[in-house]
C-alpha cells in the first residue's frame, strides 16, 4: 500500500552545526502492518494523464495533512517488515533473467498475437482517437465544473466531491483494488 505523506528533512550546515528543516509531499510505502518502509527519495508534484488525474493527484495530496509528519531520517519506521511481493518477485526475476542472458523474452509480435486471440484484434489509431476524446470531455467537464469557482472553499469543496464520487464509482468498477489485505 502506498499513499502520499508529509515528510520532515533535517539539514545540518558543516559550517555552524545550525539545524534546519523542509517539509515536502512524499511517496509512502507500507509494509501488511501499516509500517512505512520507504518514502520517496525526492517530493512528488500532483500529475495526471489528463485533468481529472490532475485533479485527483492534488486532492490525494491534500490528504497527506490530515496524517502524522514522517521523519526522512526515522524511515524505516521501527517495526517495519520487509514483505516479499510474488507479483513484484517474479518480475524482478524475469528482469533479471532477461538482464543476464539466461531466459528468452516473448517477442512482442507473439504478445499482440496472444492478446488479439483473447480479446480481439486492437486498433491504435482508434484507442488513440478515444483516449483523446476522453482528454477533451474531461477538459470541458473541468470547464464547465470548476473553472471560475470562488471563493476558495467552494472550489476545493467542489474538487473534494468530484473524488469522492470518483472513488466510489472506482470501487464499484474495480472492487478488487479496494480490498484490504489478508
Amino acid at each position: 500500500m502506498w499513499n502520499h505523506r508529509v515528510v520532515r528533512k533535517r539539514h545540518a550546515s558543516s559550517n555552524n552545526g545550525k539545524v534546519s528543516y523542509t517539509y515536502a509531499i512524499r511517496e509512502a510505502y507500507y509494509d501488511n502492518n501499516g509500517h512505512v518502509g520507504t518514502v520517496t527519495q525526492d517530493p512528488v508534484e500532483p500529475f495526471g494523464e489528463n485533468i481529472e488525474e490532475l485533479r485527483h493527484s492534488w486532492v490525494m495530496m491534500a490528504e497527506a495533512f490530515g496524517q502524522p509528519i514522517l521523519d526522512f531520517d526515522c524511515i524505516p519506521e521501527p517495526g517495519y517488515e520487509i514483505q516479499e511481493d510474488p507479483v513484484a518477485s517474479v518480475l524482478d526475476k524475469r528482469i533479471k533473467n532477461m538482464e543476464t542472458g539466461t531466459v528468452e523474452a516473448i517477442p512482442f509480435e507473439q504478445v499482440k498475437k496472444d492478446m488479439e486471440e483473447k480479446f480481439g484484434p486492437f486498433n491504435e489509431v482508434e484507442y488513440d482517437n478515444q483516449v483523446e476524446a476522453e482528454r477533451v470531455e474531461k477538459e470541458k467537464v473541468h470547464a464547465e465544473t470548476f473553472v471560475a469557482t470562488s471563493p476558495l472553499e467552494k472550489l476545493v469543496q467542489k474538487i473534494c466531491t468530484d473524488y469522492l464520487e470518483y472513488l466510489e464509482r472506482d470501487n464499484t468498477d474495480n472492487p478488487w483494488k479496494y480490498k484490504e489485505d489478508s
